[in-house]
């Protein structure tokens, strides 16, 4: 009894109770309609009403009994309406604020997600083709070969060849490198990229030349080189300049090795005459590929003739340049025997002019050499570079084809397995996993061809385009040479001429 005294409180105190009930809802309702600039901040999870200094009615509410309190009770449900009301416009402005942070993401290039490694046939997977990735933006890549100097004495000297480059590529230490470096540091990095990227036709390396190096052995020191070394020199500097061009190889650790360090190229592990002097050879399936090895075949006996042609008009002309020369001497010492003073003085001023002329032949027949002559001979090289990665597709062509002989040959034995009385389970089971086998070999060497073949076949066009561009400016250095030559020699003729017609008796 005396708890339920206590639970009935007087009217008087109800309507008071009451009377403040009824403001609250007001305020209530009041903060419900409020703008959201007089929300809590982000990490503010409280309703904003409990942050209101407490009333004396509220004081009192809290005081009554808990009858009163189950009555409140009912009035938890708007204010979890009105918290969420209040976290409405909160997550209004966070979506506002990551707004542009998702606009960003989206203007963002997707990056790429890596491919999972192949998990059958990893020896397969090995012996793929190294894929050249290559520079694929501009840049600039000076070389040249300064100078030519014996060290040593007898058959122990050897030359070495002062190399100076400038380059734009930020992957190399220095822009300006310069080395020294010996002519098997060329050839044995002509071959080392041969055998690193199968399919790429590599600039041509000159060719080792036992008696012209025998030559130059036997020379006595000094700093006067000898006709072979100056011929390498120019030949070493144009196939440095070719491989500099290429943009998948220019980057490569061995290249960098080259131009930024002074120790000795490496050899490579695969005999490089035996790549070229296959015993089985593929079957050709690509009518193109076919097409094309012909036509190099042609080419570089055409080319062959060629030089042979030019080589022939270069010695003429020097042999032109040193009769002239003859002529000149003996024409001036026939001046001097004679008495008439302006007889004299003309035959010596004829004698100056043919020295003068067979000076400009000697230079014309340098010029017809190192710009004309070689260029010819740097592509019949070049030529075998490019049957060496025909070759290397051939081989992996034949590596196809034997893995699509073995795969029937697994199949074959499948089934005769399977028609086998009585089926031995264990057997057709081991002939199944032969096949999955086989078939993975199949695919793997398939792949590996399609991909050196797609290299060569984009190597081969670059080679025409080069050999295009290359072979006409030759010809037209060539033609251009030739009518300055012309023209320098009808000067000093005309010049001549009046003091010719001078002469009297």
């Amino acid at each position: 009894m005396a708890d339920s005294d206590k639970e009935a409180p007087p009217a008087d105190t109800e309507v008071e109770a009451e009377a403040p009930k009824d403001e609250e809802k007001k305020e209530e309702e009041a903060e419900a309609e409020a703008p959201a600039e007089a929300e809590i901040s982000l990490d503010d999870e409280t309703p904003q009403e409990e942050e209101k200094p407490e009333s004396v009615e509220e004081k009192k509410e809290e005081a009554e009994a808990p009858k009163e309190e189950e009555k409140e009770e009912p009035k938890e449900e708007p204010k979890e309406e009105e918290k969420k009301e209040a976290e409405a416009p909160k997550e209004e402005e966070k979506k506002e604020a990551e707004a542009p942070k998702e606009q960003e993401k989206k203007e963002e290039p997707p990056k790429e997600e890596p491919k999972p490694a192949a998990t059958k046939a990893p020896a397969a997977a090995a012996a793929a083709p190294k894929k050249p990735q290559g520079v694929t933006r501009a840049y600039k890549f000076d070389v040249s070969v300064t100078k030519a100097e014996r060290i040593g004495e007898g058959m122990s000297s050897y030359i070495v060849y002062q190399i100076v480059a400038k380059t734009s590529l930020p992957s190399y230490k220095s822009p300006d490198m310069s080395v020294a470096r010996r002519f098997t540091d060329f050839f044995n990095l002509q071959r080392m990229l041969s055998t690193k990227y199968p399919g790429i036709i590599v600039p041509a390396c000159p060719p080792k030349d036992a008696v012209g190096t025998g030559v130059v052995k036997f020379k006595s020191a000094g700093t006067e080189l000898t006709p072979f070394i100056e011929r390498r020199q120019h030949a070493l500097q144009r196939f440095l300049r070719r491989l500099v061009v290429h943009p998948s190889i220019v980057d490569d650790e061995l290249v960098h090795q080259f131009f930024e360090t002074d120790t000795k190229m490496p050899k490579p592990k695969q005999d490089y005459v035996a790549m070229l002097t296959p015993k089985f050879p593929a079957i050709e399936i690509d009518e193109w590929f076919g097409d094309k090895s012909s036509e190099l075949v042609v080419l570089e006996k055409q080319l062959r003739k060629l030089h042979n042609a030019v080589s022939a008009m270069c010695d003429g002309r020097k042999e032109l340049s040193m009769s002239t020369t003859k002529f000149a001497e003996s024409f001036a010492a026939l001046a001097d025997a004679e008495e008439m003073k302006q007889l004299t003085s003309a035959m010596n001023r004829l004698a100056d002019v043919e020295a003068r002329v067979a000076k400009f032949h000697h230079k014309q027949s340098n010029r017809d050499f190192f710009d004309f002559s070689e260029v010819i001979f740097d592509y019949i090289l070049m030529i075998g570079s490019a049957r060496v990665a025909l070759l290397q597709r051939g081989e992996k062509l034949k590596a196809s084809q034997n893995a699509d002989v073995n795969l029937q040959k697994k199949k074959d034995a499948e089934a005769k397995a399977k028609a086998a009385t009585p089926v031995k389970p264990e057997k057709v089971e081991q002939a199944t996993k032969d096949v999955a086998d086989a078939e993975q070999r199949a695919a793997d060497a398939k792949a590996t061809f399609q991909e050196i073949a797609r290299i060569c076949k984009k190597e081969l066009e670059r080679f025409d385009v080069f050999k295009v561009r290359d072979f006409q400016r030759a010809c037209v250095a060539y033609i251009e040479e030739s009518m300055n030559m012309e023209q320098l020699v009808v000067k000093e003729w005309e010049s001549f001429l009046p003091e010719a017609k001078a002469i009297s008796l």
